[in-house]
């Protein structure tokens, strides 16, 4: 069976090389096991030249225009948002949509509201829609789209296992001492939510950590970390808060943090809610109420290892055998 996957993002670093990539790093697991069993073909529809994301769809806007006759010769074709938007549909060629979120920056509402017009007409069409969680599902069923498949985010379990030395070595290296909590505010990105964060908490004894590259003037410290590191910032953490201001797919931190068996605090936007929730986690989503919460938290350590065993639970469910199997499953349905 031969495949084509078309994504209009950047082309993503392998999980294998140890790179966060967000929701790429969905995308990178499915294809590298759909590749061990048919044809696949990745087709990048953008260049990735631009950050911006609004830029890069004039991009891939050029290049579609330029092969609009293009004739998929696949069984099957892997879809994303703007790749369901402006390529055509083959009628001899099974269509399946991937989506982790459809919430978008709200100063381009207009732009973004035409979009989402256009890509609910279209994937109604669909044989099959992949999300990854309900909150999404339900939001696809109320424009009218059926056929709708959960596959959640799911890990390789193995790399959630640590030694203690090399967890003391790791968190010397980062230069903390002493018995300050270690608060881990998410990524660096404005709608993580982590500069509403900060200031609602900053006046707590803590050391505050956040991921990515961007430059924030902030005392927080800011680093990109390999994935591995990554992870054991997570298990010196004593709280994950993820106050996410946009309607997140899953919220793929907040899983790896309980996998850790960190206490996770989140905001529950999106699909978070589902994660948080069924794992036994905190929602906090007023910021005004952060500060309590967090403190509240910090002083009871019973409830903080209640925190951990039940989100640990909850997390491990989803391995990279049930992420195959449910792609497999998808796959075969439509073979």
């Amino acid at each position: 069976m031969k495949i084509d996957w078309l994504t209009t993002g950047t082309q993503p670093t392998w999980v294998e090389n140890n790179f966060l990539f967000g929701g790429r790093v969905y995308e990178a697991y499915a294809r590298k096991l759909l590749r061990t069993r048919y044809d696949l073909n990745i087709i990048y529809l953008s260049r990735g030249n631009s950050k911006v994301r609004v830029a890069r769809a004039g991009e891939f806007s050029r290049y579609i225009l330029k092969n609009i006759l293009i004739k998929f010769k696949s069984d099957i074709v892997i879809r994303d948002f703007f790749s369901t938007i402006f390529t055509p549909f083959n009628k001899k060629t099974k269509n399946i949509i991937m989506i982790h979120h459809l919430d978008f920056p709200k100063r381009n509402k207009i732009f973004y509201g035409v979009l989402k017009h256009i890509f609910f007409k279209k994937a109604r069409r669909a044989e099959k829609i992949v999300v990854v969680s309900e909150y999404w599902k339900n939001i696809l069923e109320k424009n009218g789209c059926s056929n709708i498949r959960i596959i959640y985010n799911s890990f390789d379990i193995s790399n959630f296992i640590f030694n203690e030395n090399e967890i003391v070595s790791f968190k010397n290296s980062l230069g903390i001492r002493g018995n300050s909590p270690v608060l881990y505010l998410g990524n660096s990105r404005s709608e993580k939510g982590f500069i509403q964060t900060f200031r609602a908490l900053k006046d707590i004894d803590a050391v505050f950590v956040i991921t990515g590259k961007n430059k924030i003037n902030l005392p927080i410290l800011c680093k990109y970390f390999s994935y591995h590191d990554y992870l054991k910032l997570l298990k010196i953490s004593s709280l994950a808060i993820f106050m996410s201001t946009f309607k997140e797919g899953w919220c793929r931190s907040a899983h790896e943090a309980m996998l850790c068996g960190t206490p996770v605090i989140g905001s529950g936007a999106g699909g978070m809610r589902e994660l948080l929730s069924k794992g036994g986690q905190i929602i906090c989503d007023d910021f005004s109420k952060l500060r309590s919460t967090v403190v509240d938290l910090l002083k009871d350590k019973q409830k903080l290892d209640d925190l951990s065993l039940k989100g640990r639970k909850f997390a491990e469910q989803f391995t990279l055998d049930y992420f195959e199997k449910s792609w497999i499953s998808l796959i075969g349905e439509l073979g």
